[in-house]
């Protein structure tokens, strides 16, 4: 199709799927033009492409390295997060980022799951007031086997900033971008001897700059039943009334005083990716950071902050994101 939006996968490991699957859908608007796997053929690649944007999709060390060179060759990225496994790389690929006049779209995609979407328009609506107490939940299978890079905090990062990452996206949803102003936590090892560098339980307690105060877990203790590898979950208590968000079984359960719990209607799924990439300014025009490119970094930096927190055993306070950057 004449005019497409052109792009290039850069990384073989990851949830690229997902933004694969939305190009298919796109009708041609959206075309995979090629793909690389390490930074060396992917600077030939970006090169002679001259893509309108990349897809990075590695392993979490080596995402940072892939994005800064995308974005310095003028195309906007969807990446995996997080976008840095430590504060100066992630303040230096912002850096980058903002200079080169491109976006970044973090691989962040619950928030349009239908059960998430429904809480968070009725959050929106004023039907629980202000939200003040949240708890999410994000645990997976180990499974049969994991890659021995998986024990390596170096190449891994931590299972906070790897999952944990969604959880604090879950409950950014629900307060409309609330920041996280300080974060207790704990992670361990308790279940996988075999990759003890791999936390399978992990347990974060977080003040938002609102005052409002958010509890989440993460592991990889689900039992190697016949059940969904992964099991979402989230609730948010607020000034009227509380909801429960089941966003793996699509369900959403509004509790209202005087009333009986009802479960809200569903919207229709919608893309994340497609519309984002279709709504870019064209390859070569300047482009302030947007509402995503903030998230992804302001969520990686909150995920960073609760592994250090995690690590030293001590709560950590951030920055507000206005003066983060």
């Amino acid at each position: 199709m004449p005019g497409a939006r052109r792009g290039v996968l850069l990384g073989d490991w990851g949830h690229f799927g997902e933004v694969l699957a939305e190009i298919d859908a796109s009708g041609g608007a959206l075309s995979l033009v090629g793909s690389a796997t390490d930074e060396a053929s992917a600077s030939v690649l970006l090169r002679d492409a001259r893509p309108d944007f990349a897809i990075v999709s590695a392993r979490p060390d080596r995402i940072p390295g892939l994005v800064a060179l995308a974005a310095r060759s003028g195309c906007h990225v969807v990446s995996e997060k997080p976008l840095a496994l430590d504060i100066a790389a992630l303040r230096s690929l912002f850096a980058a980022v903002a200079k080169s006049g491109v976006r970044v779209c973090p691989m962040l995609s619950n928030r349009t799951r239908p059960a998430l979407a429904a809480a968070v328009a009725a959050i929106r609506a004023g039907v629980i007031g202000r939200p003040v107490l949240l708890s999410a939940r994000k645990t997976y299978k180990w499974g049969a086997s994991r890659p021995a890079w998986f024990g390596d905090r170096a190449a891994y990062g931590g299972t906070i900033p790897w999952i944990g990452i969604h959880a604090l996206d879950f409950i950014d949803a629900a307060t409309d971008g609330d920041p996280v102003a300080e974060v207790a936590a704990f992670h361990a090892n308790l279940a996988h001897p075999a990759l003890p560098g791999c936390e399978d339980a992990c347990a974060l307690a977080l003040r938002l700059r609102s005052g409002a105060l958010a509890t989440a877990t993460l592991d990889y203790l689900r039992p190697e039943s016949p059940v969904p590898h992964g099991d979402d979950g989230l609730r948010v208590a607020g000034e009227r009334g509380e909801l429960t968000v089941d966003i793996d079984r699509g369900r959403a359960v509004l509790l209202e005083s005087g009333a009986a719990p009802r479960e809200l209607p569903l919207p229709a799924p919608e893309p994340f990716y497609a519309p984002w990439l279709l709504a870019l300014p064209p390859r070569g025009v300047p482009a302030p950071p947007d509402d995503r490119t903030l998230r992804a970094f302001r969520l990686s930096s909150e995920a960073l902050a609760a592994r250090e927190a995690a690590d030293s055993g001590r709560p950590v306070r951030l920055p507000f994101p206005e003066t983060f950057w």
